[in-house]
Order: structure tokens, then sequence, then C-alpha cells
């Protein structure tokens, strides 16, 4: 009896580890260890990033027509526990010029340490149809760097936007339905996971705008809150073409405010998230060898800030609670073709306010221009990037040269800069050591910028990465 029990249990043990293997087996798995240090060149000089990341991901094959995929990442930034947190941030140099518009008291927030599931979703194909459910990302945009159709997932602006492409995106729980017909691609989207765009820490040296306190937020448990999504997309004319409807909300608030005209008191504010309708088109032809790729969207809805001198009616307060409501349109053309044994991908966008209002905060002709070049060096085992991008309305652009070294199969080493030019905003406010006083009594001096404000923010980076 002893040696059959004996003989039943290693049976089990054996047909346990038999499953074990079988479930392994049936996954593939990736990832990668990086780090990520930054240093800037500018004064106060320091390093301001040492940043190390793990990120694993696998995909497991449920059926032949069945998959899950699953992925995360977690880092920490030594950083912090190495050099002076104001120093890091710049704040005891920057504070009294450079105040933080709508926050009052300055934290010291980290962007560290963090862990976060990327992806977890399952795939179903089907003779004509794949469904994908769960925590994804959904693009649509075919202009690299340029945010025009590309609306689905919202932005992480904690480097402001340093970070690599799928680096940048908040993922979102989805519904994605592919559909084939014989002629075209029919894309459906139910977003129930309602997100926004997440600023930067608060007080660290990437932080522009904040959430600002008292923003009204949808209920994301209400069906009529979710987004919906709808692609078509064809062979037309040589070229693959796509339109979309996108039924979403603004991911930056919209700041109502009520503010009396040549006053120092501070304007009271009522941020709300607002809805808007997009409706896209997107084209990518092949000419010659080269690729023309363009996007168009027309947004109805969208609103806009005032002037915080706008008193039309004469009452003497802020007209329309500083926001009116315009149709835009938004459009982008850029030329992917290879010269010199480089990629070279030169791009131009513009944003432009229907039935423009003079005393609008925007200016109704908004132009970027973006420039690519990617040139593979197989002697050196290496690949030089550039990417530039300039906004012509503001004056500001930003530049990134970076070589990337294959030292094997696995390992990278990668140096590069992020160079800034441009200004600092002015916003209309009096301030005093980083603290909003009010509205300031020169109102009409006002410019909003982006990439400016970082003009003192220029660094030298260096990634180490290991791809297993």
């Amino acid at each position: 009896m002893i040696m059959v029990g004996m003989a039943a249990s290693t049976s089990i043990a054996a047909n346990e580890d038999s499953a074990f293997d079988d479930f392994i087996a049936d996954w593939s798995f990736n990832g990668y260890i990086k780090n990520e240090t930054a240093y800037r060149f500018r004064e106060p000089r320091s390093i301001t990033k040492i940043r190390n990341i793990l990120s694993l991901g696998g995909q497991y094959a449920i059926s032949e027509d069945t998959s899950l995929t699953v992925s995360g990442w977690a880092y920490y930034d030594l950083a912090y526990d190495l050099f002076d947190y104001d120093t890091i941030t710049a704040r005891y140099v920057r504070e009294e010029s450079q105040p933080l518009v709508f926050v009052d008291n300055l934290d010291q927030e980290k962007d560290s340490p963090a862990a976060d599931i990327r992806e977890l979703y399952f795939d179903i194909y089907t003779d004509n149809m794949d469904i994908r459910l769960g925590k994804q990302f959904v693009v649509w945009g075919v202009l690299e760097g340029m945010r025009l159709t590309d609306e689905i997932n919202p932005m992480d602006f904690r480097e402001l936007i340093l970070l690599d492409l799928l680096d940048y995106r908040i993922p979102l729980w989805t519904a994605k339905v592919d559909y084939y017909s014989e002629e075209a691609t029919w894309q459906f989207l139910w977003i129930p996971d309602l997100r926004f765009h997440k600023p930067a820490p608060r007080g660290s040296e990437w932080e522009l705008l904040q959430d600002v306190p008292g923003t009204t937020k949808p209920d994301s448990s209400k069906l009529r809150n979710t987004e919906i999504g709808i692609r078509y997309t064809k062979e037309l004319l040589g070229a693959e073409v796509g339109l979309s409807y996108f039924y979403t909300w603004d991911d930056f608030p919209v700041v109502f405010r009520t503010s009396k005209i040549a006053s120092t008191a501070e304007p009271t504010f009522f941020p709300t998230y607002t809805r808007m309708n997009m409706y896209g088109l997107t084209f990518v032809k092949p000419v010659g060898g080269n690729i023309l790729k363009g996007e168009f969207v027309y947004v109805p809805d969208k609103y806009f800030g005032l002037e915080n001198d706008t008193d039309i009616d004469g009452d003497g307060y802020l007209d329309s609670d500083g926001i009116l409501q315009k149709k835009h349109i938004r459009w982008g053309l850029g030329f992917d073709f290879n010269e010199w044994g480089m990629d070279i991908s030169p791009a131009i966008s513009q944003w432009i306010i229907l039935d423009y209002d003079p005393v609008l905060f925007q200016d109704e002709y908004d132009t970027s221009l973006a420039l690519f070049i990617r040139k593979p060096m197989p002697e050196k085992s290496a690949v030089f990037q550039l990417l530039y991008i300039n906004l012509l309305n503001a004056k500001e652009s930003y530049i990134k040269p970076k070589i990337i070294f294959d030292v094997t199969d696995h390992f990278q080493l990668s140096v590069g800069l992020d160079i800034f030019y441009g200004t600092s905003s002015k916003l209309g406010v009096e301030a005093q050591q980083g603290r909003v006083l009010g509205v300031a009594a020169d109102t009409s001096i006002q410019n909003a910028q982006f990439l400016g404000n970082f003009n003192n923010n220029s660094r030298l980076f260096m990634e180490f990465k290991y791809t297993f």
C-alpha cells in the first residue's frame, strides 16, 4: 500500500510538472532593463535624472484564435537620493521669475518610484474580425509626433514631450473591434475608461500647468460619458485613406473664469472637462519610392480662451466667462524620402480657428514644423537620429540629436541632447516669490509659451538598454 501511494504521488507530481511546462511553453516573454541619466548643463547645473527601468511583457496563446497580452514596468530615480531636490528642479533659482499658475503651495512631488501595468488585453480572432478587450493603446495618426487625429490616448507630460512615443501615451481600458470586408476595414472603439492628460509632478523642472483645484470631471460610471470612435479605411487612388469620427472629451480642462477688469483681485476659476466631436481624414500614398502622408481634422465645438482685458459689453467684467466656443480645423502633411543614405521626414501642421474673433487668446493660424532624420552607420554599428520641432507662432523650438550604438544584439548605448529655444510665458498675472498674486495691471501683455518655458532645461543624456 505504501509503495502504491508513493507511485501515485510521483505520477501526480509528474503530471503537474508536465502541465506547468506546457503552460510556460505557451507563453512568449520579452522585456528590457534600462538606465536613463540626464545632466542639465545650464544653471543651476545638475544631474537631474538617474532613472532605472524594468519592463516586462508576455503573450499567452490560449487557443489558436485567442491570446492574452500583458506588459508593465517599474522604475526608480536614484537622482533624488544623491542630489538636493531644489537643485534638480532648479526651483531656488527660477521660482521668483517663473510663477506656477494656479498653484498656491509648491509641493516636492517626485516622479519616483512608479509601477504600472501598461497593457492587459485579450485578442480574439475570427475569419473577418479581430476583437481586442482590455488596457491598450490605439493609434489613428499617420504623422509621428503630431497629434491631429491621434487623440485616443491622453498624454503623460512627466518629461514634457521627451519620452518615447509609447511611453508618453496613457493606456486606456478599451473595447476595439476591427471588421475586415473585401474592400475596406472598419474599426469600432468603446472607451469607458475616462482619463485625461497627466501633468508633470508638482514643482518638478517640467511643470507647466497643473490640475486646477475644483475641476469638474465627468462621472466614468455613467454610460453617457463614455467615449466612442469609428474609423473606415480603404484603398483609394493608390493611397490608404482613413475616415474617422471620435466622440470624446477634451483632455485639457476648459478654465471658465470670472474676472473684474483692471483689478488686482484674483479671478474665480470654474474649470471643467468638455465634450468634443472630431471628424478626421488620413492618407498614406507611395510616390515614386517615397511616401506622402496627411491628416485633416474638423472639430465644431472646441473652447478657446479670451484675452484677460476683453470687455466688449462694458460691464467691467471679462466677457463670456473668459471662453468662446469655435469651430476649428487641423491639417498636416509629411513626406518620407531617402537621400544621401538618410531617411528624411519633414512635416508641417496647422490649427485654424474658423470665424475667428480677435479677442481670442490663441492665434487664428497656429503653425508647426517638424523634421526627423535617421542615418544608419553600419560600419560603426550605430544609428544617428535628429528630431527638430519648431512652433512658428511662439518662436520656439526643440532639437534632439541622438546616436545609438548597438554594442551587442541585446545591448544598446545611446547619447544625445535635448535643446530648447524660446522665451517663457507671460500670462497677465502678478507674482512675488513664485506665488501668483492676481491679474497684472497691464493685462494686454500676454503670451502663452510651451517649449520656451524650458529654455534653461537643455540637457545631455545617456541611456543604457538591455533587451531580452
